[in-house]
């Protein structure tokens, strides 16, 4: 009998009920697709599904994809809470309740005696899920305040973990880690063929081929593997709704985030071997696009897909609030965080930033070199 990770984790979601998905900190397209692509899938078959993120802040162009802003990011809030009264020494005869003044009244009539304050005990439920499933996260970590809120919660329930980077730690009680697979939306469409040959509705089959299509960048990446287009055949054939994916995630582009692009590609700078390639925008590029810095991870896209052997990708600019805000991406060979460790990014692996209220420009652009130059010395046959 099959025993792969992959079947374990077909097997755990079937058994299980009441599932938690998990997406990461940095919400990717690809972990976004792929979260609402299970949540509708399992939410057909009958299963209560949550879908949970530190932050419920998905972009505009994101909004064609069911369920992307129904993401909850307090899990304390799924909690109920118990006002339990002891009648042992006074059986209720009624129970009633209203509201007044925005406060609850709940009002009870014992048959005989009375309720006193010492009778009254208040608690809350403990948040309980068959399993959990967590999203492009190289480990917990990366769920950021959701995990760093609800630890104890992680850490006894039992996690499927599903993603495709090298730098996953493999922390799941199922680890479903494939390294060939060109994305995790790649991964979970196995997964629900596995567990339901018809998984694939209209708006599932959408999902999953909007995760593909975003990372591998319209199939521009050199890691696309004959199996990915197979899969993306099959999700067309199901009724994905390619020209939709394509219209929001890579034409509708205003005017000034166009503007704001040409003028960072316009000052790209790369080291001599090109495993580096920055951008450079200052507050005065900001104003004259009149655009803002959430516009900038499309350009590193741009960057990913047009240089295909670079390592590392980064835009450096000037923050609007102030300071220095350093934008990267890496090669999936690369763990980023590593490597910029003393900098103390924020995010993945292999996208992630970090900010310095004080210094300039090129100081951050030293503080890139510096990274590469210790990531060639790690990596002499890169």
């Amino acid at each position: 009998m099959e025993n792969s990770p992959l079947h374990q984790a077909a097997d755990l979601l079937k058994k299980s009920q009441s599932i938690l998905l998990c997406l990461p900190q940095v919400l990717t397209t690809d972990a976004l697709a792929s979260g609402v692509a299970l949540h509708l899938s399992l939410s057909q078959q009958g299963k209560q599904v949550i879908l949970a993120a530190a932050s419920n802040d998905v972009p505009s162009s994101h909004a064609f994809l069911p369920k992307a802003g129904g993401i909850t990011t307090d899990l304390g809030s799924l909690a109920k809470f118990v006002i339990s009264v002891d009648t042992r020494q006074a059986p209720i005869s009624e129970l009633s309740y209203d509201t007044v003044d925005g406060k609850l009244n709940i009002l009870l009539t014992p048959k005989a005696g009375t309720y006193a304050a010492k009778d009254v005990t208040t608690s809350s439920t403990p948040v309980n899920f068959d399993c959990a499933v967590t999203l492009d996260c190289q480990d917990l970590e990366h769920l950021g305040l959701l995990f760093e809120k609800n630890a104890e919660f992680f850490y006894a329930t039992p996690i499927i973990n599903i993603d495709h980077s090298p730098s996953n730690e493999h922390f799941g009680q199922v680890n479903v880690v494939d390294l060939v697979a060109t994305s995790v939306a790649e991964i979970v469409a196995d997964l629900l063929k596995r567990m339901d040959s018809k998984a694939f509705s209209n708006d599932v089959a959408t999902a999953l081929l909007a995760g593909i299509i975003a990372k591998t960048k319209s199939f521009q990446n050199p890691s696309v593997t004959p199996k990915a287009l197979t899969m993306a055949s099959e999700l067309i054939a199901a009724g994905a709704r390619r020209d939709d994916i394509v219209k929001h995630l890579f034409q509708m582009k205003s005017l000034a985030i166009l503007k704001l692009w040409g003028r960072a590609l316009a000052r790209l700078r790369s080291t001599d071997d090109g495993g580096l390639v920055w951008a450079v925008l200052n507050r005065a590029d900001f104003e004259r696009a009149g655009a803002t810095p959430e516009a900038l991870p499309g350009v590193l896209d741009e960057l990913m897909a047009n240089t295909p052997n670079a390592l590392v990708m980064a835009v450096v600019y000037e923050a609007p609030t102030g300071g220095i805000t350093v934008l990267v991406q890496t090669n999936r060979s690369v763990n980023g965080l590593k490597i910029y460790a003393s900098q103390q990014p924020v995010g993945m692996a292999h996208a992630f930033s970090w900010h310095t209220p004080d210094g300039s420009i090129a100081d951050a652009e030293v503080q890139l070199r510096v990274g590469v130059d210790q990531l060639a010395k790690a990596m002499p046959n890169t």
